[in-house]
C-alpha cells in the first residue's frame, strides 16, 4: 500500500487545521484498486473466516465441546469473544472498506502520466476548518479516519479486556505496582509506612 500511495500522491500532503497532515492521492484507478482495494479485500477475506468459524461453531457444537476439552488455553467464553470479534469485524471493516471506495469512485480523476500527476510535486496545501465545515462529507471522512482506530481498540478492549480473567490479572498488577511504589517512597523518603 505504501508503493501505491506514493505513485499515486500528487503533492506531498495537505496540512488541515485542528487536524494535521492528511495525504493527497490521486484519485484514478490505481488509487482506488490500491488504496481501497486492498482494505476491502482484506476485510472480504477476514469476513468470510469469520462467517465460517460462526457458521461452524453453531452447525458443530458437539464436536466443539471435545476441541475444549483437549486444548486447555482455549475455553468457551474466550471463543465466544473471538466469534463476537469476527462478527464485529464482518460489519465494521467490510461495510466501512466497501463505502470508502464507493465514496472514492464518485469522483475519479484521469490516469493521464506519471509526470502530470507529481508535477509540483513539493506542494504542501493548507486547508483551514471552516473548508471542511461547509462540505459535511469531507468532515464525515475527515474525522472517520481519526476516530474509527479509536473505536476499534475499545471494541476489542470491550471484548478481552473486560472478561473476569483480566480483571483479576489487573488487580494482581496493580497490587504489585504499588508494592514497588511504595517501597520506592521508604528508599527516597526513609520513612516506614
Amino acid at each position: 500500500v505504501a508503493v501505491v500511495s506514493y505513485c499515486v500522491q500528487s503533492h506531498r500532503y495537505n496540512i488541515i487545521e485542528n487536524f494535521g497532515c492528511s495525504g493527497s492521492p490521486w484519485m484514478d484507478v490505481y488509487a482506488i484498486l490500491g488504496l481501497h482495494g486492498s482494505p476491502m479485500l482484506l476485510g472480504a477475506i477476514s469476513s468470510v473466516c469469520g462467517a465460517v468459524a460462526i457458521y461452524n461453531f453453531i452447525a458443530q457444537r458437539r464436536r466443539f465441546q471435545v476441541v475444549l476439552q483437549q486444548n486447555s488455553s482455549l475455553n468457551t467464553s474466550r471463543f465466544i469473544r473471538l466469534i463476537g470479534v469476527a462478527g464485529v469485524n464482518i460489519v465494521i471493516s467490510l461495510l466501512f472498506a466497501i463505502r470508502e471506495t464507493v465514496i472514492a469512485a464518485h469522483s475519479v480523476y484521469p490516469t493521464v502520466s506519471w509526470d502530470y500527476i507529481h508535477y509540483d510535486f513539493n506542494l504542501v496545501l493548507t486547508y483551514d476548518s471552516t473548508f471542511f465545515l461547509g462540505d459535511p462529507q469531507a468532515w464525515v471522512e475527515l474525522n472517520l479516519s481519526r476516530w474509527l482506530p479509536c473505536l476499534a481498540s475499545f471494541i476489542y478492549f470491550a471484548f478481552f479486556g473486560m472478561h473476569e480473567d483480566m480483571l483479576s490479572y489487573y488487580t494482581y498488577v496493580w497490587a504489585r505496582l504499588s508494592q514497588a511504589l511504595l517501597r520506592t517512597k521508604e528508599r527516597i523518603f526513609g520513612q516506614p509506612l
